[in-house]
């Protein structure tokens, strides 16, 4: 059936006035949910500068990965410094020369050794005392004092005892100086002798390693050397006698050098060094 349609002018086919009385279909929604789209920024209010928009909102500075430490770096933790790198290599070296066919190069050695100052090479060095260059030897000795080992007390303590039927007397008066420097009490006896050194120098070195010492048990040998009542020691060896007893103190050793300012037979330097020692004033308190 047609229908007069005045709003409409054209005439609807039936099958499209069938399809029309059909009731309305929702859409079917798809099952794949779509992201949502992205926020759109907000727009600056109507009428404003742009520069003004911009400036309301600051800029935000990218936090990089340095700045997301904490504030105050901290500190960088240094390695150890190597302990003279060079040493090792330089001692080996020095230990090698030590052997050689060169006597310079065997004294030079020596020297170095003391003044690098490793005492692994220690053990090298006293066999090096019985070098039989006395000028090899005595630097060895005298190195052996500036490593401070003590396992060298005794190699040098034997240099004295030996008095001289091996040790050239340069190198009992180094052996008699590095027991001083090695500050062992060890060497109190052994120094005692060696004050008695037919050689001036080792006798001399003796009497200044007892001083340096400060044992008092060294204190009768040093007024017997001061007595010289057998006219055994030379002025030299006094003379170190009256500063070690001044050093040393004590009622014995004031007592001797009194006796040695007093007498107008005294040699005069050794006499005159005895008066400058009592007006410095030496110790007098008891010798235990």
């Amino acid at each position: 059936m047609f229908k007069d349609d005045s709003k409409n002018t054209k005439v609807a086919s039936p099958a499209a006035a069938a399809v029309a009385a059909q009731p309305t279909k929702e859409p079917v929604k798809s099952a794949v949910t779509l992201p949502a789209p992205a926020t759109p920024p907000a727009k600056p209010v109507a009428g404003a500068p742009a520069a003004a928009a911009t400036a309301a909102v600051p800029p935000v500075t990218p936090v990089t990965a340095a700045a997301a430490a904490a504030p105050v770096a901290a500190p960088v933790a240094k390695a150890p410094a190597p302990a003279q790198p060079a040493t090792p290599p330089a001692r080996l070296a020095l230990i090698s020369d030590l052997q050689s066919d060169d006597i310079a190069k065997r004294v030079a050695a020596a020297t170095a050794l003391g003044r690098l100052g490793d005492r692994a090479a220690a053990s090298a060095l006293i066999v090096a005392v019985r070098d039989p260059d006395a000028d090899a030897a005595r630097e060895a000795a005298t190195a052996l004092g500036l490593l401070g080992d003590p396992t060298a007390v005794q190699p040098l303590i034997e240099v004295l005892a030996d008095g001289g039927v091996y040790f050239h007397s340069i190198v009992r008066a180094a052996a008699a100086s590095s027991l001083a420097r090695l500050g062992d009490v060890r060497a109190v006896d052994a120094l005692t002798h060696a004050v008695r050194d037919t050689m001036a120098e080792a006798s001399a070195e003796a009497v200044r390693a007892l001083a340096t010492l400060g044992d008092p048990r060294a204190v009768g040998a040093l007024a017997d050397v001061l007595q010289d009542s057998s006219g055994f020691f030379l002025p030299i060896v006094r003379r170190a006698a009256v500063l070690a007893l001044a050093r040393l103190g004590g009622e014995q050793a004031v007592s001797q050098l009194r006796a040695v300012a007093a007498n107008g037979w005294e040699d005069p330097v050794v006499r005159q060094e005895a008066e400058e020692a009592l007006r410095t004033g030496p110790s007098a308190k008891s010798d235990a």
